[in-house]
C-alpha cells in the first residue's frame, strides 16, 4: 500500500476556538499549556510510554515500513472465489442482513482474512481488502460483496441511526440542493478533523469511487500520539483522561449530555473515543443545555489534532477498495475535495465488530456504544441496507460535524451517529439483531 505524508492540514474548528479564547483572555491563555505541562508523570492507571505494533507513524517519511498499511491485493483466483461467494449467496434468496461467513463462503481466502482480522484488532489496527472493481458488479452486488467480505473481519455490523440504516452513504451528492451548512459533515466535501466514530469497534468503507483532487483519508494511531503527548505535553492525556467532557447524548428521553473522558486504559490497550462535533453544546442545541467546553479543553483538542496530523498517514485508495480501521485504537479524518463532471467521492461505510476478538469496551464509553450494538440497538426491529443515496436531501436540524448526529429534542428519532439521506432502495431485512 502506497502511503504519503500530508502538510500539515489547515486549522481545525477546535484550534480556532482556542486561538479565538486567547484573543479574549490575553497572556493568562497563551502560558495555560505551559503551566499544565508541570505534571511529567501519566493520569493514574495509565503507562509511561505505550509499546506494541500499534505505535506506528507517518513522522518519519523514510521508514516506510512504518508507514505501509497491509493491503490484500486479490488474484484472479480470489476475485473468481469472491464471485462465487456472491453467486452461493444470491441462491439462497435471503436480506442482505443475513450475510454472514457461512453463507458467503470464501474457502481459499478465509485463512488470510483471519490474519487481517488479528492485524486489525492485535496489530497495527488497519488493513485493506483491493482487487475488485465495483464497474464489474451492480450496485447491489457492491453492498452484499461489502457485507460478505466484511463478515470475515467483524461478525456484528452496528446499527447507524434510529431508521435501522446499517450502513450510510458518504458522499456529496451532486442533485442536493440543501446548503453543506444545513447538512451531516459527511454529506459535505469539507475537510472533517481527527475523529472516531463513536459507538464503532471498527470501520469499514468501501470506496465506489475517489474525488477529482483531494478527499483521502488520514489516519493515525492513538498510541503514538500518546507517546508524544507523553514527551511534550502529558497535561493533555491527563485532561483527555477526566471524566468531566459533556458528551451530547442519543435519544431525546436521556439527559442532553453525559460526562465521561475520551480516553482510556483497560485491560493493557488504550482506547479512544473522541469526535469534536459531539462534544460540548452543537450550534444548534437549546442555550445553557449542554456546558461548554473548558478553556484547558479546547487546548487539549487542539493539540491533539496537532499531533494527529504530525503522525497521520494518507490512504490512497483506489475504487473498489475495503478498508478496515479500528475505530477504538486509530483516530480519522479527511481532506477536503473537489469533485468533477465525471466523478463524485463515494464511500459505503459499514460499524463493525468481531465477537472473538473485538476490545472490552471501557463502562465510560458504553452509551454510544449501547445505541449501535448493544440493548438500544436490539430495540430496532427493522435493519435497512440502503444501496444508493436519495436524490434529494433530507435537511436534519442537527447536521453539522464529522461522525456525530444527534437529532433535535422534539424530534422522533431517537438514536445517534451517521443519520443519512439514504435511497428507499435498499436490502431490506425485518429481523432483529
Amino acid at each position: 500500500m502506497t502511503t504519503h505524508l500530508l502538510p500539515l492540514a489547515p486549522e481545525s474548528l477546535a484550534g480556532l476556538q482556542v486561538r479565538v479564547r486567547r484573543e479574549e483572555h490575553g497572556l493568562a491563555a497563551e502560558i495555560f499549556p505551559r503551566l499544565q505541562s508541570s505534571n511529567s508523570q501519566p493520569p493514574r492507571h495509565f503507562p509511561n510510554l505505550v509499546e506494541g505494533p500499534e505505535t506506528w507513524s507517518g513522522f518519519d517519511s523514510d521508514d516506510s515500513d512504518k508507514s505501509k498499511v497491509p493491503t490484500i491485493v486479490l488474484n484472479d483466483f480470489g476475485i473468481a472465489e469472491v464471485k462465487k461467494g456472491l453467486q452461493d449467496f444470491y441462491a439462497l434468496e435471503l436480506d442482505g442482513d443475513e450475510v454472514n461467513q457461512e453463507r458467503f463462503p470464501l474457502p481459499s481466502l478465509q485463512s488470510q482474512l483471519d490474519q487481517y482480522a488479528l492485524e486489525v484488532h492485535r496489530g497495527g489496527g488497519i488493513c485493506i481488502i483491493r482487487g475488485l472493481n465495483p464497474k464489474w458488479f451492480s450496485i447491489e452486488d457492491n453492498i452484499i460483496i461489502l457485507l460478505g467480505l466484511a463478515g470475515y473481519i467483524g461478525d456484528q455490523r452496528g446499527v447507524q441511526n434510529s431508521k435501522g440504516d446499517m450502513l450510510s452513504h458518504v458522499t456529496e451528492s451532486k442533485s442536493w440542493t440543501v446548503p453543506q451548512d444545513r447538512r451531516h459533515g459527511i454529506h459535505t466535501n469539507s475537510s472533517l478533523p481527527f475523529h472516531t466514530d463513536m459507538g464503532c469497534e471498527i470501520l469499514a468503507m468501501q470506496v465506489r469511487d475517489r474525488a477529482e483532487a483531494g478527499g483521502y483519508t488520514c489516519v493515525a494511531p492513538m498510541a503514538v500520539i500518546y507517546n508524544d503527548l507523553m514527551q511534550s505535553n502529558p497535561w493533555v492525556l491527563h485532561a483527555l483522561a477526566r471524566d468531566n467532557w459533556p458528551i451530547q447524548t442519543s435519544s431525546r428521553n436521556d439527559t442532553p449530555f453525559v460526562l465521561c473522558p475520551l480516553l482510556e486504559y483497560q485491560a493493557d490497550r488504550l482506547v479512544i473515543s473522541m469526535d469534536p462535533a459531539r462534544i460540548g453544546p452543537h450550534p444548534r442545541a437549546r442555550n445553557g443545555s449542554i456546558p461548554q467546553l473548558t478553556l484547558e479543553q479546547q487546548e487539549a483538542l487542539a493539540e491533539l489534532q496537532r499531533v494527529a496530523r504530525k503522525h497521520q498517514v494518507r490512504l490512497e485508495t483506489q475504487p473498489g477498495d475495503i478498508v478496515f480501521i479500528n475505530n477504538l485504537a486509530l483516530l480519522h479524518a479527511r481532506e477536503s475535495y473537489q469533485d468533477s463532471d465525471s466523478s463524485s467521492r463515494h464511500l459505503v461505510r459499514l460499524w463493525l465488530r468481531n465477537t472473538r476478538l473485538g476490545w472490552l469496551i471501557p463502562s465510560s464509553m458504553k452509551m454510544p456504544w449501547d445505541a449501535a450494538f448493544g440493548e438500544k440497538a436490539k430495540k430496532i426491529i427493522n435493519r435497512n441496507y440502503p444501496i444508493m443515496p436519495m436524490p434529494e436531501y433530507m435537511e436534519c436540524k442537527y447536521s453539522n460535524g464529522t461522525a456525530a448526529f444527534v437529532p433535535d429534542g422534539d424530534s422522533e428519532d431517537d438514536i445517534m451517529d451517521g443519520v443519512s439521506p439514504e435511497d428507499d432502495t435498499q436490502l431490506r431485512s425485518s429481523s432483529g439483531s
